[in-house]
C-alpha cells in the first residue's frame, strides 16, 4: 500500500498517543483475565451477587442472547481503521479464502516526539492473516511484519491490535507501537442515538454473562479475580477511551466497543448455545384419543 503523508501536528498528536499506550496496558484486551495485584489483599469469602432494589438476590439469567452484531467479516474489509480513530491505516482485504493486511504506523525516532515517522509496516506490500481461532469469543488473526508481528481480535467496524513482541522497530529508528483500538475517525462514527441504542443491548448481554459467571464462580478463587476485573474495568475503560478520536463522540463510541467486545468475551466464557438458539424440550406426542364406545347392539 502506497505510504500516505498527511499534516500532522506532532507535539499534540504523540502527546495524545503515548498519553493513551500507558493507559492501555490496564485495561484487559477481550478474554485476558488479571492476576490479584501483588501486595493486594483479595477479598474474604466467597463473592456475593449485588442485592436487587428490594434487598433480594436477582435473578440469574440461564443462558446469554445471541449477539446483535454483524459478522466483523461484513463490515471491515476495504475500510480504513486508524489508531484510536486518528493516526496510520490498517486496512484488511479479501484474498481468494482468506485475508490480507496492510498497516502503516505512526511512531517516533530516536525517543522524540518532534520527530514523527509514518512507516509502511511492509514497504508497501500486504500480509497474509493467519487465523487464530476464537480463543476469547473474538475472531483472531496474526500478522507478520519484518519488525514485529501484530495479533488482532476483530469485532464489527474495529480492531482490538496487540504486538506480542513488543513495538515494531525499523532500521531508521522508527519504532511504533500498534497496541490497541483501531477503527472509523470521527466522521465515519454512527450517530449518537445508534451508539446509545447499540449501548443498552451490550450492557445487558455483559450483566447477562457477568450474572452467570458471578453465580458459577462464587466458591471458586476465580470469582474473586473476576469480581476484581469486572470490578476496573468500567474505569479502565474510560481512562483507555479518553484519547480516540477528536470530538465528544470519539470516546463514547470507543466505550461502546470495549463494552461490546467484553459482552461477547463473557458470553464466550460461559458457553453453551445462545438463548435464541436453545434446543426445545422434546416434544411428547398426544395420546391417541380413545376408541368410540362400541354401538350397542339392538
Amino acid at each position: 500500500m502506497p505510504l500516505r503523508r498527511t499534516a500532522l501536528v506532532p507535539v499534540l498528536a504523540f502527546a495524545a498517543l503515548f498519553a493513551a499506550a500507558e493507559a492501555r496496558a490496564q485495561l484487559q484486551l477481550p478474554g485476558a483475565v488479571a492476576p490479584t495485584p501483588r501486595g493486594g489483599t483479595a477479598p474474604s469469602g466467597p463473592p456475593r451477587a449485588p442485592a436487587g432494589p428490594d434487598g433480594s438476590s436477582p435473578r440469574v439469567p440461564s443462558s446469554v442472547t445471541a449477539s446483535p452484531l454483524r459478522r466483523w467479516d461484513e463490515t471491515l474489509p476495504g475500510r480504513t481503521l486508524r489508531f484510536l480513530g486518528q493516526q496510520g491505516s490498517l486496512v484488511i482485504t479479501r484474498q481468494g479464502q482468506g485475508y490480507t493486511i496492510a498497516v502503516t504506523g505512526v511512531g517516533r525516532r530516536d525517543n522524540d516526539l518532534r520527530n514523527v515517522c509514518t512507516p509502511d509496516l511492509n514497504g508497501g506490500q500486504t500480509v497474509a492473516l493467519r487465523p487464530l481461532g476464537r480463543p476469547d469469543g473474538l475472531a483472531r488473526f496474526e500478522a507478520t511484519f519484518s519488525g514485529c508481528t501484530l495479533v488482532m481480535d476483530l469485532l464489527s467496524d474495529v480492531a482490538f491490535v496487540s504486538a506480542p513482541g513488543g513495538a515494531c522497530r525499523f532500521d531508521d529508528g522508527c519504532v511504533v507501537d500498534p497496541s490497541g483500538l483501531w477503527g472509523p475517525n470521527d466522521r465515519e462514527i454512527p450517530a449518537d442515538r445508534e451508539i446509545e441504542r447499540a449501548r443498552g443491548v451490550a450492557d445487558r448481554r455483559l450483566n447477562d454473562a457477568r450474572r452467570i459467571l458471578q453465580t458459577r464462580l462464587r466458591t471458586s478463587p476465580e470469582g474473586r479475580v473476576f469480581l476484581q476485573q469486572q470490578a476496573a474495568f468500567p474505569a479502565n475503560r474510560e481512562r483507555v477511551c479518553r484519547n480516540y478520536g477528536t470530538s465528544n463522540i470519539g470516546p463514547v463510541f470507543c466505550q461502546l466497543k470495549y463494552t461490546e467486545a467484553r459482552a461477547e468475551t463473557l458470553a464466550h466464557q460461559v458457553g453453551g448455545q445462545p438463548a435464541a438458539e436453545q434446543p426445545r424440550r422434546p416434544h411428547r406426542p398426544a395420546p391417541p384419543p380413545a376408541a368410540p364406545p362400541p354401538a350397542a347392539q339392538r
